[in-house]
């Protein structure tokens, strides 16, 4: 019988006291009357609970910078600042409002909805400069979370087969390569993070088996308790020089991941001549020219190309590197050319940092998405500059097994509910057919160049 996907959530309350965006100080002439507790529909403000006759202290983590209270308080004992803690979180693309956006939708399972508007760029760099196709939005019968017809977010994993062969007898003579099917193209990645300790991944692995989704993790980190139950979503992951006669791979694995190193072509024809059943990933770090490292990939049989950008979604290197936006999209244009689109999947993992970068990674070329520090912010990590798992500020290693699954899996349910929102905004009924679709895109750096191109000194390339 069908069954529509779908990802239950609960609220999951964090472990570590909220950080306000917003602090709210009540001077010495407040005369308690109470009129900012009438304003608020918040609930900042509320009567102390031992003597009802005077105001408790603002819950300044619910304020959502209405300035209600301040306009109303008769006095105008109430003002209103920038939280300093706030404003230090964070670093590059983990800006301090990702930060706590992820927070609340790791906590509730819901994208958050800012009440005083939005008051931000239209534009910024990489995907901050890409905007969506949102032409179906007006529709009637609009689709989304709340639609009525099915949005299919499932992803194949592996090498697909363009078309298949019969004998005389009607018998396939086609090989058919393993495909794994994922419900929602997002997996995850705790080999990158520092904080990768054994609760976090019975943690992730949890989640992972409980969204159908898939975790890549070194294999000697794995308890086997984790293996015996939730085996057919791990990934084990071999570095670069791994003897492939020396891999015992456990009972029920359906793929694993190895880094590329030089002599990897060969690794690649082992494998699937000793592993015909299991889909074979190769990792390879983003830099200049990966689009012709990809291509050799597909000539060499490889099923899935991970490629790994780094923290800031940037390829390695030095000098004029890419972001995974343009990276991406050399990468799918360079495969579509020579018609080989469709025999790799690639995923794409490094600075993938707020629920729209799904969507955007997908339509710059890549298949599905690796969340990697996305998964430590699920957990209420800070992005601290000067990280210490020592001194963390949030006990980010003491955090439980349930708490991190619970917390992991809320934060793909919004996710992907902001997904929904947006297949259902621009028409389009599966997943799939985003990939690559930059067509349904608009780029801020192409339609300056056009509008200007006009003016003198202007030049319009391309």
């Amino acid at each position: 019988m069908f069954e529509r996907y779908h990802i239950p959530i609960k609220v999951v309350p964090g472990r570590a006291p909220p950080v306000p965006k917003f602090v709210i100080t009540r001077a010495t002439n407040c005369i308690n009357c109470g009129k900012c507790e009438k304003a608020c529909i918040y609930g900042v403000h509320k009567r102390n609970e031992q003597d009802p006759r005077k105001m408790d202290d603002p819950i300044n983590h619910l304020c959502k910078n209405c300035f209600r209270c301040v306009a109303d308080c008769p006095q105008r004992a109430l003002t209103m600042a920038a939280g300093e803690e706030y404003r230090s979180l964070g670093r590059g693309v983990w800006t301090s409002l990702r930060l706590a956006t992820m927070w609340s939708e790791s906590e509730t399972g819901k994208i958050p909805v800012f009440g005083a508007g939005y008051r931000g760029m239209f534009a910024g760099p990489n995907y901050d400069g890409m905007w969506t196709d949102m032409s179906e939005i007006v529709r009637p019968t609009r689709d989304g979370i709340h639609g009525r017809e099915v949005i299919s977010t499932s992803v194949d994993i592996g090498r697909k087969v363009l078309s298949l062969e019969f004998d005389q007898s009607n018998a396939l003579r086609s090989d058919v390569p393993p495909l794994i099917d994922l419900p929602v193209p997002v997996v995850f990645d705790v080999t990158r993070l520092r904080s990768s300790n054994e609760n976090l991944i019975i943690g992730c692995a949890r989640a992972a088996d409980h969204l159908g989704s898939l975790l890549f993790v070194h294999p000697e980190k794995v308890p086997s308790e984790v293996m015996a139950q939730a085996g057919s979503h791990i990934v084990p992951v071999y570095p670069v020089g791994t003897e492939l006669d020396s891999i015992e791979i456990p009972l029920g694995t359906r793929m694993i991941e190895i880094e590329a190193g030089s002599s990897w072509k060969d690794d690649v024809k082992n494998f699937n001549k000793w592993f015909p059943g299991v889909v074979l990933a190769l990792r390879v770090k983003a830099g200049k020219g990966v689009e012709d490292t990809v291509l050799d990939m597909v000539r060499s049989k490889v099923a899935v190309a991970h490629v790994d950008y780094d923290d800031q979604g940037s390829e390695e290197g030095q000098g004029d590197t890419r972001h995974a936006m343009e990276s991406l999209r050399a990468i799918h244009k360079a495969m579509v050319s020579k018609g080989v689109r469709d025999r790799i999947t690639v995923i794409a993992g490094g600075g993938i940092a707020a629920a729209e970068h799904v969507p955007k990674t997908i339509i710059s070329g890549a298949d599905a998405v690796v969340l990697e520090s996305a998964l430590e912010a699920a957990l209420e990590c800070r992005n601290c500059v000067t990280c210490s798992l020592g001194s963390c500020p949030v006990s980010l290693m003491g955090a439980a097994p349930d708490w991190i699954e619970g917390r992991v899996t809320n934060l793909v349910g919004a996710w992907r509910d902001q997904m929904l929102e947006i297949l259902g905004a621009m028409g389009i009924r599966e997943v799939r057919r985003l990939r690559g679709e930059v067509g349904r895109a608009i780029y801020f750096d192409d339609l300056e160049r056009d509008l200007l191109a006009a003016l003198e000194g202007g030049a319009k390339n391309g």
